[in-house]
């Protein structure tokens, strides 16, 4: 029976292969049920090996562990909440001799699993600053060639040659399976060390490191073989195709190690009794725990500089922020630049732009953050040294580059992001298995204060950064690991330096690192890796406004407690040795409680401790310059903006990304808010289109009292939006949308009261106003944008309600998208929406 425990380990191992989107999007059912079925192989493992009663004491381990589910966020305490259920069920079966084995089984399974969960963002971190195992090439060259293959390796990368093609692979730790590897090394290893003694403990892990090494290199070749046959990439990462791929592994542990109770020890569980030494060990695993929390996770809040900031445009010629986007300037480089980005800075900071000159030590004396984005030249010896020495004396220094060294960017940027550790690579990323953008959403504990205020961010394509030495990976904050991702390495033979596939064994995939800082000296580095995000079509959606002032508040600042992690460090340290001497002779069981109590403890302190540190230690900054901000509300609207060039391929009459972005012309910051009360709290002009959710009492009075202060609404509705709620709000104020059934009419040429701006309403029948101030009429004295305005006399604003139909008009189907060279009939909707903001709106 104990030789299930092997099968046990093996299905709880794997379950987080379904629960944690490294490789696929979670599969909480299957995840599910190989938790359920390692339970069950966990309870036949442990049948005949409990006493005849457990001692009650044990359950006082559900106080920190109800803690503990609070704070860990799921899928991460699934190994907190399999242990609690252990226990509770120790109670229930306390006095039935013959269910002994199911508490302690499942008891066992959630150690299991807490223990994988500890060690899991160490492999993240591991994995993310460097994937290949380049000196395993030859020797797996070597095994497949003697098992029928014909391969050689050149620079770590291994050719297999076929028929008709040759395929470079590369050797990576998700490609060998070393994280489900990983997983059942320590299911492992906690069963030796609770079953044996010390001599046995190193035999038997030394059977099984020998045996796993030679299985994962023979799994590999099989797995090889397997993709030259279908040529799917994913037979190296699909979760059922890697959990079936080492169960034989499994199988073969059953029988070179079955776990058979030694002489020495068996799992039997002591009473729990307690003593000044306990006390002092379970004081001593609480500071150990703390600490090393602390090490990882505390931010140094630094010293708040004076927010000065200089752009370099002397050593770039792309992403240009000098020319304004205006309402004359229309085509690719009017929004594919960084003009609305620039300019959302100085609305924060004191921003400078470097067009003429070198960056000399004096020049950069002068500032405190210095954005080096997307060099075309390279870096003066002079240049680099100034650099560093800025960054030193608590200097700010903020790198953006690109996909694949276009422009040789990453090339430049690695002149002065290898001073600090840290390297651009020359690949693409992509999510795995589509090809798609990916996604990346932080996780709730332990943001880093770049993201933390970051709810989602949507890449456009990145390259991934690894550090150029052990000593740079032990310093570098993560500031990005993107998960379900795959990077694929440049080419020079195409423009751009794109693959023309995106489907080769020699790409890597799982956590790749997209962004990174380091404190060096007194001051920062932040190096990021999508510089096209940040472009003007697309800086204000997607979490990017969020994380550019994040970064630059990050920036700000000067270290000024670093030396605090090394203390946490030293403190570790001296609380393991205390351990070390203490534990001699205490019965393993009993040390395996006390860690799990104190630490859970510990954890159950530091994580929410040191997250609000952070939370308070930077928060976004103030606004300095006011701007008008313009709120799209999406509570009760019906719409998509997307502004990914992507989004003209497909079906964009629903898409209103190009009137979003057109109003950065006019002077407007977009965003798109949730709810309408966020976009009362944060709108100067909220925009609600196509609403199809009922607008209640208290959302109408709050809509009243918002126009009554001085705030601008405007609301646009289509005849194509057939359960339109409009009127519910609109008809309080005196206006209303009625439908015109002229069948014989294609659409009016509708003139602004006061100009000549022309609107196209191209829908028939189609939608006309009556009642308010009347905006744009039709030649036959339709109207198609009415106003109400609102005043109140204790605060003196003007406040105003504008309606305009039909909203088809401003949607991308009719405007184009922000590339657009547009035609006269495009530019004279532009107007229209321009009159609308500037003229009436603002």
């Amino acid at each position: 029976m104990k030789r299930f425990l092997w099968l046990g380990i093996l299905f709880l191992s794997a379950s987080w292969l379904f629960f944690i989107p490294q490789f696929t999007i979670p599969d909480a059912v299957m995840g599910t049920l190989l938790v359920i079925l390692g339970v069950l192989c966990m309870i036949g493992g442990v049948w005949h090996t409990v006493p005849k009663h457990l001692d009650t004491k044990y359950i006082l381990l559900l106080i920190p562990l109800i803690l503990a589910l609070i704070v860990v966020p799921y899928p991460y305490n699934l190994g907190l909440a399999v242990l609690t259920i252990g226990l509770l069920l120790s109670v229930v079966f306390n006095r039935v001799e013959t269910a002994q084995a199911i508490p302690l089984g499942i008891a066992l399974a959630g150690v299991i699993l807490l223990m994988q969960t500890t060690v899991f963002p160490l492999y993240t971190i591991f994995v993310s600053h460097g994937h290949r195992v380049d000196i395993l090439s030859p020797v797996i060259s070597l095994v497949g060639n003697l098992l029928g293959l014909h391969t050689s390796t050149n620079n770590g990368i291994m050719f297999i040659q076929t028929i008709q093609h040759t395929y470079p692979v590369t050797i990576t730790w998700e490609k060998l399976g070393c994280y489900l590897l990983l997983n059942i090394f320590l299911g492992a290893l906690l069963l030796f060390a609770l079953r044996y003694g010390k001599r046995k403990i190193l035999r038997n892990t030394i059977i099984f490191l020998l045996t796993s090494s030679i299985y994962i290199i023979l799994r590999f070749v099989a797995i090889l073989y397997g993709y030259l046959t279908t040529t799917e990439l994913s037979i190296f990462w699909d979760p059922l195709y890697m959990t079936l791929s080492f169960l034989p592994l499994a199988l073969l542990l059953m029988k070179l190690l079955p776990l058979k109770d030694s002489d020495e020890e068996t799992i039997r569980v002591p009473s729990l009794g307690f003593t000044k030494k306990h006390l002092v060990v379970l004081l001593m695993m609480f500071l150990l725990v703390f600490s090393v929390i602390g090490t990882f996770t505390f931010q140094d809040p630094g010293t708040i500089k004076n927010g000065r900031v200089l752009i370099d445009e002397y050593h770039s010629q792309w992403e240009d922020t000098t020319r304004p986007l205006d309402t004359e300037w229309y085509g690719l480089l009017s929004t594919y630049n960084y003009y609305s980005w620039a300019q959302w800075l100085s609305y924060y900071y004191d921003v400078v732009k470097n067009t003429n000159g070198t960056l000399t030590a004096e020049l950069l004396n002068r500032y405190d953050i210095l954005i080096l984005k997307c060099p075309t030249e390279s870096y003066s010896m002079q240049e680099i040294q100034s650099i560093k020495h800025f960054v030193d004396n608590g200097g700010g220094l903020y790198l953006i580059g690109d996909h694949t060294n276009v422009f040789g960017m990453n090339t430049f940027l690695n002149q002065i992001s290898e001073q600090f550790g840290i390297r651009y690579k020359t690949d693409a990323t992509y999510e795995l298995g589509t090809g798609d953008l990916s996604i990346y959403q932080p996780d709730r504990l332990f943001s880093h204060p770049v993201i933390q205020h970051v709810t989602q961010f949507d890449f456009m394509t990145s390259c991934t950064l690894e550090p150029t030495s052990l000593l740079a990976s032990a310093t570098m904050e993560n500031i990005i690991i993107g998960n379900r991702v795959t990077s694929e390495p440049g080419t020079y033979a195409t423009e751009n330096f794109f693959r023309e596939s995106v489907v080769s064994p020699d790409s890597e995939y799982g956590y790749l690192l997209q962004a990174a800082a380091i404190k060096y000296g007194h001051g920062r580095v932040v190096a990021f890796t999508d510089s096209t995000v940040f472009s003007s079509f697309s800086m204000f959606t997607d979490g990017y406004p969020s994380f550019t002032l994040g970064t630059m508040e990050y920036l700000n600042r000067t270290n000024s407690y670093a030396y605090l992690n090394i203390i946490f460090i030293g403190i570790a340290l001296l609380s393991l040795v205390v351990l070390f001497v203490l534990l001699r002779n205490v019965k393993k069981i009993k040390i395996l409680w006390m860690l799990l109590f104190a630490g859970l403890f510990a954890f159950s302190t530091a994580a929410p401790l040191f997250s609000y540190l952070t939370n308070v230690s930077y928060p976004l900054p103030a606004v300095q310059t006011d701007y008008t901000h313009i709120c799209f509300e999406q509570q009760h609207s019906s719409f998509n903006i997307s502004v990914k060039p992507t989004a003209t391929l497909g079906n964009n009459k629903y898409n209103y990304g190009t009137f979003f972005v057109w109003t950065q012309r006019v002077g407007c910051v977009p965003s798109i808010e949730k709810s309408l009360k966020d976009a009362i709290a944060n709108g100067d002009i909220i925009v609600i289109i196509n609403p199809i959710q009922s607008f209640t009492e208290p959302e109408i009075q709050m809509l009243t009292t918002y126009l009554e202060n001085g705030g601008r609404v405007l609301l646009m509705d289509s005849i194509t939006n057939i359960k339109s709620t409009a009127n519910e709000l609109v008809g309080n104020f005196g206006i209303w949308i009625t439908i015109n059934t002229d069948d014989h009419r294609v659409y009016h040429n509708l003139s602004e009261i006061d100009g000549t701006s022309p609107i196209g309403n191209i829908t028939s029948p189609y939608l006309a106003l009556s009642g308010g101030k009347r905006i744009l009429i039709a030649g036959n004295n339709e109207t198609y944008a009415s106003m109400i305005e609102f005043s109140k006399e204790t605060t003196g604003n003007l406040g105003k309600l504008v309606v305009v139909v039909d909203s088809y008009t401003f949607s991308d189907a009719v405007m184009g998208g922000t590339f657009t060279e547009p035609t006269e009939r495009q530019r004279q909707i532009y107007e229209t929406e321009f009159f609308l903001l500037d003229s009436v709106l603002k």
